[in-house]
């Protein structure tokens, strides 16, 4: 059962182990973003918060955001999510409607752009708010060690995603995680690039360690930590 800590009186956030997922309600709609690892009744628990119909908006695909993805008939997600990380094959009552960079989905009074950034996996998204000047930033912005090895993995195309974010920073004044610290401030997608281009020019030591059968570099920063096969 995660922790439920309402943010605002619209938005709350729900705390599973270590990993968060959130609630965002409109005047007509709300959208629960991701739905956690250990959470199958996540559209039960969003039901006690709201009496609006409740969407699934999926920031990617990994196991530990989609636990309660079976509650939902319609995923609001990337196609390339969907389809690389087998959202179909495991939730097969499920349908897609797909979401790409720049759509906007409306929720009644409040806006949430859509803004596709490859890297993490190749479908991940960030949500920016836009009427409370805050970005979601799934996995791709964090103080935590973003995973970088493994199929749907696009380390060359992480930079460039990142200066997407950059590019939005001054429409959001905050960044909602899903890992580690839960809220950070806007120039962190910045110190994101900089600790990334330190560790793409061998400037960072890395440890090896094996995870998932996977023998790997773990890099850590001061902003964050990256984990990547050791080719």
């Amino acid at each position: 059962m995660p922790e439920i800590i309402q943010i605002n009186k619209n938005t709350w956030r729900f705390e599973d182990g270590f990993v968060r997922f959130f609630l965002l309600e409109g005047a007509d709609k709300a959208v629960m973003i991701d739905s956690g690892m250990n959470c199958p009744n996540a559209i039960e628990l969003a039901q006690k918060l709201t009496e609006k119909p409740v969407m699934l908006l999926n920031t990617h695909g990994d196991v530990d955001h989609t636990s309660g993805t079976a509650g939902f008939s319609k995923i609001y997600m990337h196609q390339l999510d969907y389809e690389g990380c087998g959202i179909s094959q495991k939730f097969p009552g499920t349908s897609l409607a797909p979401v790409d960079d720049g759509d906007i989905l409306e929720l009644g009074g409040r806006s949430l752009k859509i803004i596709h950034i490859p890297g993490h996996t190749s479908g991940s998204l960030a949500i920016l708010d836009v009427n409370n000047r805050v970005l979601y930033s799934g996995d791709s912005v964090q103080k935590g060690h973003i995973f970088m090895f493994g199929t749907q993995r696009e380390p060359e195309k992480f930079g460039a995603s990142l200066d997407k974010l950059i590019a939005e920073k001054s429409h959001y004044d905050f960044i909602y995680a899903s890992h580690d610290e839960f809220c950070l401030p806007a120039d962190y997608a910045q110190k994101v690039k900089l600790a990334w281009q330190k560790v793409c020019a061998n400037e960072v030591p890395f440890e090896k360690t094996e995870m998932f059968g996977n023998t790997i570099r773990s890099y850590t920063t001061e902003t964050c930590g990256f984990l990547l096969e050791d080719k």
